[in-house]
């Protein structure tokens, strides 16, 4: 689904990218909100890396499929985020973005998850190579433990949703177990 590997850089911007929504999202839920000192310069370079990765849209890596159709998407957002931010700090009275906070904590939000895809990937061996899968039972109790990760990570950890999803997994475990005996 991701490979954000194919091109050299790209794992580097999305740590930056990150980083740099944090420090937005700290900023703009201050006590007293403000834009992050140095945003231009913090932002131009990012926007620089958006660009050449827009471009790759007619190449060889959006052609090949290694970034999903909600990656392209966040890239644009990210964008559309630094480049407001670095107009609104070059005007003659900086104004912050609407829902600045908002916006960066939910996008650094689907950073960290392609950080996490990236490193996840990273410890996977190449495809090439002939390794047996892992049993269906392994994965199931893998994506247990990781959505049980993600449930103590997020920013709403009784949702009734993550109950929810954990219990139709335990359903999908059982009747898997079912099936095998």
């Amino acid at each position: 689904m991701n490979n954000w590997n194919s091109q050299s850089g790209d794992i580097e911007w999305v740590d930056q990218v990150y980083q740099l929504l944090l420090e937005i999202a700290r900023n703009s839920l201050s006590d007293i909100p403000r834009m992050p000192p140095n945003i231009t310069q913090k932002a131009l370079p990012l926007i620089q890396k958006v660009q050449s990765i827009q471009q790759r849209r007619d190449g060889q890596v959006f052609k090949s499929g290694s970034f999903s159709v909600n990656d392209r998407e966040w890239v644009d957002q990210v964008c559309q985020l630094l480049v407001e931010l670095t107009g609104a700090s070059l005007s003659e009275r900086p104004k912050m973005p609407e829902n600045l906070a908002g916006r960066a904590l939910t996008l650094a939000d689907k950073a960290q998850n392609i950080k996490e895809i990236i490193e996840e990937n990273a410890s996977l061996p190449p495809a090439d190579e002939e390794e047996p899968l892992p049993s269906p039972e392994a994965v199931l109790n893998v994506l247990h433990h990781t959505l049980k990760i993600q449930r103590a990570k997020s920013y709403k950890p009784d949702a009734p949703e993550w109950q929810q999803i954990l219990s139709l997994l335990d359903v999908v475990q059982s009747i898997y177990k079912e099936i095998q005996h």
